[in-house]
């Protein structure tokens, strides 16, 4: 077990999950404790978890000397992010992963569904008590003040007691990840928990939207893709197929490894050795969009959210798939880098949104194949925001992307 990867932990515990809830029937009922047990952690750790990765994540831009490299390239993450929320709003909304599912038991549906008006949507961020945000779980809140927090330290960042600040944000977050990684080795049998109960209580026919949900996910990350790509070729005047080209070792390496931290070498060199993007641009966008710029992920917890909705039988008001789409948005600049991160997003942005976090079950043991299509999107749309910026900059060398001029980039360390 110390040998299996947690990603075939999680399938092994969904897989045991719905042939002990298939078996047992209605008697899973007194196994359902342990997966409440592994939801209530997760919901724990989910104000830390937000608060602190957004800070680190402002803090660490330097607001001063951003310049307008910083500035383009924080724009072009916000707006692929953004396409990435509306696509699955759309595809969620057109192909409704979730609805005809009936029958199955969870939490009430907490969100809103009579619609606010834009004001109200965006006063709902600014809290007028922070311990009160924390103490009532209001992420939305949260998030507004993390950044505010964040970009204050950053600011002020020469002054000695911001330091001390800025150095104990970043130790308490390596604690916070600590424990989510501890309570994420608990995820298996937390997932087996809630699925059994789930099959048990509800029987097989929920497993069917699953098929249905991984294509409808594989469709909009591939739209995504196609979007971007063509807007950032149009921008930068290039040829989109062969920018689609040039991005392939990126593309395999993350498909194959479904880890965006092992693709970072590879966007390096397609960009510089492949588009011809300036080493001083690649190497400030690509790293930056591990972190900031998630648009794989950004659908997968929209379209997560929407189904689960669908199965409740909610229909989401516009201003409520509007929210979604910005919870979404934002909670994805806090990238989460632990195993099963998926999982903590869509368990995170459910959090947001009022959904209940029990349906976080019906998506753990299909995050592995989720993520051979989710995980190429993140990095591959970071690659495209570099064409961007360069061409903005005038440091694309079209010679270098057209084949008529080849440069080596550095010896890069995975």
């Amino acid at each position: 077990m110390k040998k299996m990867s947690f990603s075939m932990k999680m399938i092994m515990g969904s897989l045991l999950g719905i042939l002990v809830g298939a078996v047992l029937g209605k008697n899973t009922i007194h196994i359902k404790i342990f997966g409440e047990i592994f939801i209530n952690l997760i919901t724990m750790m989910v104000p830390f978890l937000v608060f602190g990765a957004l800070i680190e994540a402002a803090m660490t831009l330097d607001i001063k000397d951003f310049g307008t490299i910083g500035v383009k390239t924080l724009f072009s993450f916000v707006i692929t992010s953004s396409v990435a929320g509306v696509i699955g709003v759309l595809f969620g909304y057109l192909f409704k992963p979730g609805a005809g599912v009936t029958g199955i038991q969870l939490s009430e549906y907490t969100g809103n569904t009579t619609g606010m008006t834009i004001s109200e949507s965006i006063l709902s961020f600014f809290p007028k008590n922070i311990i009160a945000a924390f103490n009532n779980n209001t992420i939305t809140q949260i998030i507004l003040f993390a950044l505010i927090v964040g970009v204050a330290i950053s600011y002020y960042k020469n002054l000695e007691s911001i330091k001390r600040i800025h150095d104990l944000i970043l130790d308490l977050n390596v604690l916070v990840m600590k424990i989510v990684t501890l309570i994420m080795n608990f995820a298996p049998i937390g997932i087996f928990a809630i699925t059994a109960n789930m099959i048990g209580q509800n029987g097989l026919g929920i497993l069917i939207p699953l098929l249905k949900f991984i294509i409808v996910c594989t469709l909009a990350n591939v739209a995504c893709l196609s979007f971007v790509g063509l807007s950032v070729a149009a921008f930068a005047k290039v040829n989109f197929f062969k920018m689609l080209a040039h991005a392939k070792r990126t593309f395999i390496v993350a498909a194959t490894t479904t880890s965006s931290a092992m693709s970072l070498p590879m966007k390096f060199l397609d960009a510089e050795e492949n588009m011809g993007v300036s080493k001083r641009i690649s190497r400030f966008v690509n790293p930056l969009g591990g972190t900031l710029n998630t648009d794989g992920g950004v659908i997968l917890t929209v379209l997560a959210s929407m189904t689960v909705a669908q199965i409740l039988g909610i229909e989401l008001s516009f201003s409520a798939m509007g929210m979604l789409v910005v919870t979404a948005v934002l909670s994805s600049f806090g990238n989460t880098m632990v195993p099963g991160g998926g999982i903590v997003a869509i368990a995170i942005v459910f959090a947001l949104n009022g959904i209940p976090l029990e349906g976080v079950a019906l998506f753990a043991g299909i995050d592995w194949i989720l993520a051979i299509t989710r995980v190429p999107i993140n990095v591959v749309d970071d690659v495209f925001c570099s064409v961007f910026v360069a061409a903005s900059e005038k440091e694309l060398d079209r010679d270098v992307f057209y084949g008529r001029k080849k440069i080596v980039s550095d010896e890069i360390n995975a």
